[in-house]
């Protein structure tokens, strides 16, 4: 799962603090949780190993709006359709919904 933020958003900030951290300790092991800055001028390491700004990541992404949440397995192939902006009352069923999609699609391993 990659998290997409801006600096000083205050919903990527709800999003963490409410929904990636209780997600983060009930799948312990089983799911990687990693964030990218959409304006950031910070290194990432592409699919492919290269290392790129996170800015420019996120670009060949399309993200565009923060917070963005998307789901890859682990050779960067898109698993669950991704998640964009906050919706207060429904953003952790639709969060649940694309994890177990996104679980299922990744293998039986990583199956609830």
């Amino acid at each position: 799962m990659l998290l997409f933020a801006l600096p000083g958003c205050e919903f990527f900030a709800e999003m963490r603090e409410h929904y990636r951290r209780p997600l983060l300790s009930s799948r312990a092991g089983r799911m990687r949780v990693a964030e990218a800055g959409i304006e950031s001028t910070d290194p990432i390491r592409d699919w492919n190993g290269r290392v790129t700004m996170q800015r420019d990541f996120a670009r060949a992404l399309d993200v565009r709006f923060a917070p963005t949440v998307m789901f890859f397995s682990f050779q960067g192939r898109p698993i669950a359709a991704p998640i964009v902006g906050l919706s207060r009352d429904y953003f952790g069923a639709y969060l649940e919904q694309r994890l177990r999609v996104a679980m299922q699609a990744a293998g039986p391993n990583l199956t609830e």
